[in-house]
């Protein structure tokens, strides 16, 4: 793929995920493309349906998630403490309650994943497992705390509200994990 051409589809998803994040699941593909700064066409070139663009903000989120822990996992040894809290705010700063709607609404049926996302999901789960067994092992967070867990905190404090009832929403946030994390320790 040329340069530009990936340039483009790289802006459109990230376009998509912050839309999705703060709009829901119901975004104007229009949008998308404007907030990309591409034409609609652009957009259906790399995306021919809405499923191909969440599920390439799915991939996307997958990536950044394991981009996350892999600068994490060398800190944790050092410095334990601000490698932990580093941690847990990138992985809030990716908006995860945001677009797990999205991803549910659209891939979940029954309350199952589709086998593929199911085998990402344990993969997410077994790297975020590593990072949390190494705060354990430190005492900053409690023994009895899953995987499952953490990452259900994080999204639940990420889920979207509007940011007209709630002015400087990003400090709340912050402030929001910090608490979280606190409250983990044992």
């Amino acid at each position: 793929m040329r340069a530009d051409a990936r340039a483009n589809r790289d802006a459109v998803v990230a376009a998509a995920a912050a839309e999705i994040a703060t709009h829901g699941i119901d975004i104007s593909l229009t949008a998308v493309a404007e907030h990309a700064g591409v034409g609609i066409a652009t957009l259906y070139r790399n995306f021919p349906t809405r499923t191909d663009l969440i599920g390439a903000v799915l991939a996307d989120l997958e990536s950044r998630m394991l981009a996350i822990i892999e600068r994490c996992q060398p800190l944790i040894e050092a410095d334990p403490e601000s490698a932990w809290d580093a941690f847990g705010h990138a992985v809030a700063e990716l908006r995860p309650g945001a677009l797990v709607t999205a991803f549910a609404a659209e891939f979940v049926t029954d309350d199952h994943l589709p086998q593929s996302l199911e085998v990402e999901r344990a993969r997410s789960l077994a790297a975020v497992r590593q990072i949390l067994d190494r705060a354990k092992h430190a005492g900053l967070v409690r023994e009895d705390l899953t995987a499952a867990q953490f990452q259900m905190g994080i999204a639940l404090i990420t889920r979207p509200l509007p940011d007209v009832a709630v002015p400087d929403l990003a400090q709340h946030r912050a402030w929001l994990v910090d608490v979280y994390l606190r409250g983990l320790r044992p």
